[in-house]
């Protein structure tokens, strides 16, 4: 039988198992009552890491996995490391799943001269990160309102999301690399179920999830209201792209 021998994952905390290393999350879930478990903990990081969707995957597939997930990263910084792992990695003989999840369509990834390194913009509140309420942080503050205010158009970023999609794709699978995408963020009428391209139930994956109460919030009595997803959803979307994958006839 046909099988692969890594999956390659790229997203943002959807993919990374973003909400699942909150330690209030992690004792919830696992019944652990332990003052000193805290954010960053090494128990957490590891629960994170172990509970997704592309860890689930590859053990669907029984094959090696990479997951480049992060948190808060927008589609430029997820495309960005695609280009980088692919432009730098020697591919050899091994037959690769490649799983890219874009996201939400407002996050941006900039360069500030003032701090003399790239920033993650996703949110407005100036209290919040990256800003702290720091004076120096007041112009990208700015600059990250203006532009949701005035520039922001979804229907454009979304047409030039499917462009990128599709020729990031095209460069892909000239590797010999077997590929599938799925978005986070859209309505249902964005993007097109595909060979290429998977849609739950007809939504995209974030819609889908809180339509099926597959997220962290949506566990009973949980105390952390986290949209991220929660393990029956990682589960899920693992089955869902193991049998895509089995559709399309690329594993005998």
């Amino acid at each position: 039988m046909k099988k692969y021998d890594l999956i390659v994952g790229f997203g943002c905390s959807f993919t990374e198992g973003g909400g699942l290393d909150n330690p209030n999350v992690y004792k919830f879930i696992n019944n652990i009552d332990d003052d000193s478990v805290g954010f960053l903990h090494p128990d957490t990081i590891k629960f994170k890491n172990e509970n997704n969707f592309i860890v689930y995957l590859s053990q669907l597939f029984n094959c090696d996995y990479l997951n480049f997930g992060e948190s808060m990263a927008s589609n430029d910084l997820i495309f960005q490391k695609i280009y980088d792992y692919f432009k730098t990695t020697k591919i050899a003989s091994k037959r690769i799943l490649f799983i890219g999840q874009v996201t939400m369509f407002t996050r941006q990834h900039v360069y500030y001269d003032y701090a003399k390194k790239f920033i993650k913009l996703n949110r407005t509140e100036f209290s919040e990160p990256p800003f702290y309420g720091s004076p120096e942080f007041k112009p990208l503050h700015d600059y990250y309102t203006n532009y949701l205010s005035f520039i922001y158009n979804e229907d454009i970023i979304v047409s030039n999301l499917e462009k990128n999609i599709e020729l990031y794709d095209n460069w892909i699978t000239r590797k010999n690399i077997d590929t599938l995408w799925v978005s986070y963020d859209g309505k249902p009428s964005q993007f097109v179920e595909s060979d290429k391209f998977i849609k739950f139930d007809g939504d995209n994956m974030g819609a889908w999830a809180e339509k099926n109460k597959l997220r962290i919030m949506d566990i009973p009595n949980c105390p952390v209201p986290d949209p991220h997803l929660n393990l029956e959803g990682h589960m899920e979307v693992a089955n869902r792209i193991f049998n895509k994958i089995h559709s399309r006839n690329k594993i005998l």
